[in-house]
């Protein structure tokens, strides 16, 4: 069997191990524009932060020799012939039995007035894109940073690691993370961000930039923002270009419409990761999910899928995450209150500040908030910010709501507990959501 991968992302590069692990025989070709093989888009403000090289982050380059798949770098698939089944690779013509989209995303960039490229920049899977800030952080010491989510945060802190002493972080939205976290779970990680020098900008409305003197002007209702870099973190949409000019349907957020099996409307022409429409876990509404383990997911089961012939259902996201910011881990898994009324549901929620550990033993704190919907008694949602590992407390909360875990059912589990080790005080929290309801 002849394969054809366009993207050597996550999606691409699960989607083609998968595939050589159940077909030994087939015959895999995957396509890049870029140079080098990437990395997630969150991996470069650690080495940017001065905590990891460049050669700690790449993935693997032996991995795809010793799988023996054939890598075209720096080559641009221009055309889907479909009723041919080949593609136009870098002025060359490859046939294909089965054809997998893992094109990824491009940067979503804001329309503000003024911007010109000059000294602003992006974040993406490309190397380039790491190495060129890798050599232009350290020459400057102001920076706007436009878009407060995970990436917008991981640069401001790289640029706090780097000794900046002006930093903004701006942003539409009311809260920082807000596609995880509410309001008020977010305001405790805003106040540690402005203890560390960070002015942060919420809700903004920038009416245009200035460039004046080698400086960027951000220019806002009452005031204007003078800083030597921008950086433009406000997201990315799905790369679908290609993909529409061969015909294939493309859904309603935007990205490639696909079925349950990651199949297009080309029943040879499957498509994975960030590309692809998405839906929630939840209540089965579609949207963007532009996250790694997503595409990882996505790009195993698609890659199943198109060798063994829609063996393997793919279930939808539950919308998880994690990430450190300043010394507090924050996860989130489900929807936010906000969005959840958004979507029309009648939720009731709770938060709780509450100690995992006796006094005399560190007295440490969790903060959890839990969102439930009322209708049905069943969890909808969960955000956590501690200083302790949550990754284990957020995998049990999406279990627990994309499984339709009544909240009583969860009240009845046994959890361990040793002094030593502490308490998930995630009970207390469901409990009280159980009042509310009732």
């Amino acid at each position: 069997m002849k394969i054809c991968i366009i993207g050597a992302g996550a999606s691409g590069r699960s989607a083609s191990g998968q595939i050589r692990s159940l077909d030994k025989e087939a015959q895999i070709e995957i396509f890049s524009t870029q140079g080098e093989i990437g990395y997630a888009p969150c991996e470069p403000p650690f080495v940017l932060k001065g905590i990891a090289s460049w050669d700690d982050i790449f993935y693997p380059g032996s991995f795809f020799k010793d799988k023996d798949i054939n890598v075209h770098l720096n080559t641009e698939v221009t055309h889907i012939i479909r009723e041919e089944k080949r593609i136009i690779a870098g002025g060359q013509s490859y046939p294909y039995d089965k054809l997998l989209l893992c094109q990824g995303t491009v940067p979503s960039i804001p329309t503000i007035p003024g911007l010109d490229g000059k000294n602003e920049f992006t974040l993406s899977t490309n190397i380039a894109d790491g190495r060129l800030l890798e050599k232009v952080i350290p020459q400057y010491s102001s920076a706007a940073v436009i878009g407060a989510g995970a990436i917008g945060l991981e640069i401001t802190l790289a640029l706090i690691a780097r000794g900046y002493r002006k930093i903004y972080l701006l942003d539409m939205m009311e809260n920082i993370l807000s596609t995880g976290l509410d309001k008020d779970t977010a305001q405790s990680i805003e106040h540690a961000m402005q203890n560390k020098g960070i002015e942060l900008i919420l809700g903004a409305s920038m009416s245009g930039i200035k460039n004046t003197a080698g400086k960027k002007h951000i220019i806002l209702p009452n005031r204007e923002l003078e800083v030597d870099l921008i950086f433009i973190t406000t997201g990315s949409k799905p790369n679908v270009a290609l993909a529409q000019k061969a015909g294939i349907e493309i859904g309603e957020t935007g990205g490639i419409l696909v079925n349950r099996y990651l199949q297009t409307n080309d029943p040879d022409i499957y498509a994975a990761g960030d590309c692809i429409e998405n839906w929630d876990m939840i209540i089965g509404s579609k949207i963007r999910r532009l996250m790694v383990t997503t595409a990882d997911k996505t790009g195993a089961i698609a890659g199943e899928n198109l060798i063994k012939g829609n063996s393997t259902l793919y279930e939808g996201t539950i919308m998880s995450f994690v990430i450190d910011v300043l010394g507090n881990q924050i996860g989130a898994t489900g929807f936010t209150e906000r969005l959840a009324r958004e979507k029309g549901l009648d939720v009731v929620s709770t938060a709780i500040s509450s100690p995992t550990f006796r006094p005399h033993l560190g007295n440490k704190f969790l903060y959890h908030k839990l969102i439930a919907d009322r209708r049905t008694g069943l969890l909808v949602g969960a955000q956590i910010i501690s200083d302790e590992t949550i990754r284990g407390t957020i995998n049990e909360l999406s279990l627990a709501i994309s499984e339709k875990v009544p909240l009583r059912r969860l009240t009845m589990l046994e959890s361990p507990y040793s002094p030593g080790i502490g308490r998930d005080p995630i009970e207390d929290g469901i409990r009280k959501l159980i009042l509310k309801i009732n």
